[in-house]
């Protein structure tokens, strides 16, 4: 089966403390293990952009889920396409919490989330593509 990778953007419903979040990562991280996907979830200022990699059809499926998620509302799908390999390949979910600014590269993480939220390109670039390709490096 092919790989893909999925990226979204959605605004929370209400602020996340840190307990909240570490529950939220914690589900995310043993759910996705069973199904063959890895990926990383970034968190800053109610909004959540996550990278999902995996097989379309598994992708697809959970997509719809989190979609139904009362969670979070004004879902984005901002990339969804084949992958020669896994950027994420070390974590069945890796988790950024950038409200802590102890995040590695924070500034363009902020960058990146700020990008999507506006719908605006960074270098040319989606800021789906931005957010890949630091993690690429």
């Amino acid at each position: 089966m092919s790989l893909y990778q999925l990226v979204y953007l959605s605004q929370s419903t209400r602020k996340l403390d840190k307990e909240e979040l570490f529950a939220l990562w914690k589900q995310a991280k043993a759910n996705n293990g069973t199904i063959d996907v890895t990926g990383s979830l970034f968190y800053n200022g109610g909004w959540f952009m996550q990278v999902l990699e995996g097989p379309a059809p598994t992708l697809a499926s959970l997509y719809d889920k989190i979609a139904k998620d009362p969670r979070h509302r004004d879902l984005r799908l901002l990339y969804n396409e084949p992958a020669a390999y896994r950027t994420f390949v070390r974590w069945t979910m890796n988790m950024t919490n950038l409200e802590d600014r102890q995040a590695d590269r924070y500034e363009e993480l902020v960058e990146v989330i700020e990008a999507a939220k506006a719908g605006r390109k960074i270098h040319a670039l989606s800021a789906a593509v931005t957010l890949l390709n630091i993690f690429k490096s």
